[in-house]
């Protein structure tokens, strides 16, 4: 049987992106409309830190995406642990595979014309 482990964000950028080294944390937001037994319809706001671990990519995100942009994300969910004290912690980190900016770009024609 083949497995999957995908996660896929359309959203904005919700603050610059944030170095740590050679990795960037980003930030995303997604919305959620529905309706409820009333008819009262409800927004919210879910928000997903990814990491991008790529160095090419990382330098690229950190140069160009910034607050607000729209954004597509494809990432792997990645379960871990680390020990403070006695205490382990569990964490669940976004790990990114792909990231395009959905900022368009200019025209040719439109960059002439200025």
């Amino acid at each position: 049987m083949r497995t999957t482990n995908k996660l896929y964000l359309l959203g904005y950028v919700g603050q610059n992106p944030k170095t740590f080294g050679k990795t960037v944390k980003v930030d995303i937001a997604t919305n959620r409309v529905w309706k409820d037994k009333n008819g009262e319809v409800h927004k919210e706001t879910d928000w997903n830190t990814v990491t991008i671990l790529s160095e090419r990519d990382a330098t690229w995100v950190a140069a160009n995406v910034k607050k607000g942009d729209p954004v597509y994300v494809e990432a792997r969910v990645a379960q871990g642990s680390y020990k403070k004290g006695d205490e382990t912690i569990y964490t669940v980190d976004i790990i990114v595979e792909r990231f395009d900016s959905l900022v368009p770009k200019p025209d040719k024609d439109d960059a002439d014309q200025e």
